[in-house]
């Protein structure tokens, strides 16, 4: 029978388990959603499709967050014991320490056990499903969107381009990298499919009688050629961008259950690498549920020393253990897969050292003692306690017991002082002041919009759910731009409003400083700043993908003749029977760099190749210079030249064709735009306004944390004059940062001032500012 101080020990630790599982659980799984937002934005995922990834995932959350939410709530509710006295009049009633283990450890052993049966029964099989979803679902699209004369782009580093569609397959289709290497290899094929295997797991390229073009573009005069009647293409997964799909095996290691990672740990014939994995895999499946138990055994000893912590103390805390446990074990994976130590001492040697310091911390905190390290232990670490001699004169250390060398552990009490019930009452202030401006700001910006889209949207009969659609995927990049002038915006109405009802000088009469009252609008700018990071990082690039396909369709343009395409991905087919294929255009000069040319005839074979590292186009032909020409007949060089000097070629396109549909800078990722830039500047090419691009993808998100810090002085000069005086003076100064910033980015744009530079100067002018109009105030 469960007596009344265990059942009271349960009741405590139940609320906070609850909560400290909500909370974890639905932080990783908007982490996932964030990571997978590029996915279900560009492939449209149905909303069964989007619940099933979640299911499937959840295996992954449980068993973080079991652990966690355990080691949350035995902190939390052993220190408001505490906190409240309770511990202490369980001890004066003779009750040791011990005995209070044996309800934690109760719940410790049951979430124990739910986490083994996750990891051993869930896991393996979410995770395999998880990988076969993911795959499916990025390679659907891919399936049915490559259609005849559109370069496909879904497969990172692959183009394809189809000629013709069949019933089953393509006829004629050529194959190539998206950003030519410097071995360049191309294959023209007479027929094509793209597979997915039974499995859901490869994605295959099947082509019959195909040529494979190889050539290095720095030494052309060395050409491959090779014929196959059918030839694999294995592709990448698009929603994987490390490296192509395992093709040797079905299942990951992390897919596997505990006798298939058995069996292969046991495999006499199996890599040394694999065996060691298997093994590392087998360990944590049983290492993990075991941490369960060691954070219960830890957590009550300093659950007892976080008296007057409360949930936000208990929060940090267990964030701390957490981070060091897992810091451990992800150390100790890595140094097992490098083969430094064995998979079993990587695995347990977390769980055994933190038992080792919980039973050390229990027995201590049990006999109501310090945590004390021996004499031995660390002599470098020794502190001196000295005894007074009797009499006046100077202190001086007594003959016999002089010396006691002694180190003392304590562990400190977290009093968290942010945020607190002040701040809290601010940061509510600041939230609802930024999301009415963020709605209002939102709303005009899509009826100015709305306003002058409205003839193409009656001329086109575009319904009004195709133009929610477009709002939904346009409303994030209208609040990326707006944020700083929001956050500008509500700074000063949340400010002026508290100034206008004598709350600020309340708080001043009570000691508080202006700088402190600060903190929370900091804190909101920053995470403001924050969401905006993340937004350009991994949700931007996707969503103005999706903006410009629907805007085309409100213009009435034909999507499949106006493909976004990447900078550095330039694959354009010609008015003729052309292919075109180059670095980087230079619309101003009107000419192409690292030119292509692949000619093709009737029945879709490559008949001719020519190559130049620039095509400059001038009184109405385009002029090559240093390239070569190759031409074939089937799988055969028929002829090859070289030139050094210009030569004239005839091409009906002209530079306005190239100008056209190219996927701008904000619809690429930093790594994309970065990688980009490098090799524009490696080939010799100067690009002052796409670095500028580049800076600014980490600059301008910064711009909402300093608009906070401009308007913060301002915000207290307004007094008790309202938030419309604060919403005219927010009008003014961003006017003027507008100004400013369109300034320096020109400037760095042309190349007068460094990339850097321009993008971080109006944030330094304006902080400077801002610091200026802080000496001022009666803080």
């Amino acid at each position: 029978m469960i007596r009344r101080l265990d059942r009271y020990i349960f009741s405590e630790l139940l609320g906070p388990l609850a909560l400290g599982f909500s909370v974890y659980t639905f932080i990783l799984l908007m982490q996932f959603l964030f990571k997978s937002a590029e996915l279900i934005i560009r492939r449209g995922l149905a909303v069964g499709t989007v619940a099933r990834l979640f299911w499937y995932t959840l295996p992954n959350i449980l068993v973080l967050t079991l652990p966690m939410s355990l080691l949350f709530a035995i902190l939390v509710a052993i220190g408001r014991m505490s906190s409240d006295s309770e511990l202490i009049a369980v001890r004066a009633c003779g009750v040791s320490l011990y005995r209070l283990y044996r309800p934690i450890l109760a719940l410790s052993t049951a979430l124990g056990l739910v986490t083994l049966w996750v990891t051993l029964a869930l896991l393996p099989q979410g995770n395999h499903n998880l990988q076969k979803l993911r795959i499916q679902a990025a390679t659907a699209g891919a399936t049915g969107q490559v259609e005849p004369r559109i370069f496909n782009t879904e497969f990172p580093g692959r183009v394809v381009y189809v000629f013709q569609s069949e019933k089953r397959g393509w006829k004629g289709v050529f194959l190539a990298p998206s950003l030519p290497p410097a071995q360049h290899e191309v294959t023209v094929a007479d027929r094509g499919e793209l597979r997915v295997d039974d499995a859901g797991e490869r994605v295959v390229l099947h082509l019959e009688n195909a040529v494979t073009h190889k050539v290095n573009l720095d030494e052309p005069d060395k050409y491959e050629l090779s014929q196959s009647q059918t030839l694999d293409q294995q592709l990448l997964a698009p929603e994987s961008r490390s490296g192509p799909i395992a093709t040797t095996t079905s299942k990951g290691i992390r897919e596997r259950s505990l006798s298939e990672l058995r069996a292969m740990a046991a495999e006499p014939g199996q890599a040394p690498e694999l065996r060691r994995s298997a093994q590392i895999e087998i360990h944590k499946k049983f290492a993990i549920p075991m941490a369960c138990v060691v954070f219960g055994l830890l957590a009550l000893p300093l659950g007892f020393n976080n008296r007057r912590g409360g949930k936000s103390s208990g929060f940090a805390l267990s964030l701390g253990v957490l981070l060091g446990y897992y810091i451990l074990l992800s150390n100790g994976e890595e140094a097992a897969h490098a083969g430094k130590i064995t998979p079993v001492l990587a695995m347990w040697l977390p769980n055994a050292l933190f038992a080792a310091f919980a039973v050390v911390l229990a027995y201590r905190r049990n006999r109501d003692l310090e945590f004390r390290l021996p004499r031995w232990g660390r002599p470098w670490l020794v502190r001196k306690r000295t005894r007074a001699s009797a009499g006046p004169g100077p202190r001086t250390a007594s003959v016999a017991g002089a010396v006691k060398p002694d180190l003392i552990l304590r562990f400190p009490r977290l009093r968290l002082v942010f945020p607190n019930l002040l701040d809290r009452y601010v940061m509510t202030a600041f939230g609802r002041s930024l999301l009415i401006v963020s709605l209002s700001a939102m709303i005009i910006y899509v009826v100015a919009d709305l306003s002058e889209i409205i003839d193409d949207v009656l001329k086109n009969k575009i319904g009004a759910g195709l133009l929610v659609t477009y709002y939904k995927y346009f409303s994030l990049q209208i609040f990326y731009d707006l944020a700083p002038i929001i956050v500008l915006v509500a700074t000063l109405i949340a400010l002026s409003l508290l100034a206008r009802t004598n709350e600020v000088t309340a708080c001043k009469a009570l000691g508080v400083s202006l700088y402190r009252l600060c903190v929370p609008v900091l804190a909101g700018a920053m995470a403001v700043a924050g969401l905006c990071a993340f937004l350009q990082a991994e949700v931007l690039p996707a969503s103005n993908q999706k903006v410009f396909e629907l805007r085309d369709r409100i213009k009435g343009r034909d999507p499949n003749t106006q493909v976004r395409r990447r900078i550095d991905e330039q694959w354009l087919f010609g008015q003729g029977r052309y292919v075109y294929n180059y670095l980087y255009f230079d619309a101003k000069q009107s000419v192409l760099q690292h030119l292509q040319v692949f000619e093709f005839d009737e029945k879709n074979r490559l008949v001719r190749r020519l190559f130049a590292k620039t095509a400059q186009y001038l009184d109405g032909r385009w002029v090559f210079t240093d390239g070569w020409t190759r031409t074939f007949d089937g799988a055969r060089v028929t002829s090859y030249s070289r030139f050094q000097q210009p030569v004239h070629v005839d091409y009906p396109e002209t530079p306005a064709y190239f100008r056209n549909d190219v996927k701008r800078p904000s619809e690429m990722r930093y790594g994309e735009l970065s990688e980009y830039v490098s090799n524009l500047k490696s080939s010799g090419q100067l690009v002052p306004d796409l670095e500028v691009d580049l800076a600014s993808k980490i600059a301008f998100p910064v711009v909402s944390f300093v608009m906070a810090c401009v308007g913060l002085p301002f915000a207290f000069r307004l007094g008790r004059r309202g938030a419309l005086y604060g919403i005219g003076l927010a009008v003014v100064l961003g006017i003027v940062f507008v100004g400013v910033f369109a300034f320096f980015r020109t400037l760095g744009q042309t190349g007068a001032l460094p990339p850097l530079v321009s993008v971080w100067s109006p944030s330094v002018i304006f902080g400077l500012l801002a610091a200026y109009l802080f000496l001022g105030v009666e803080t």
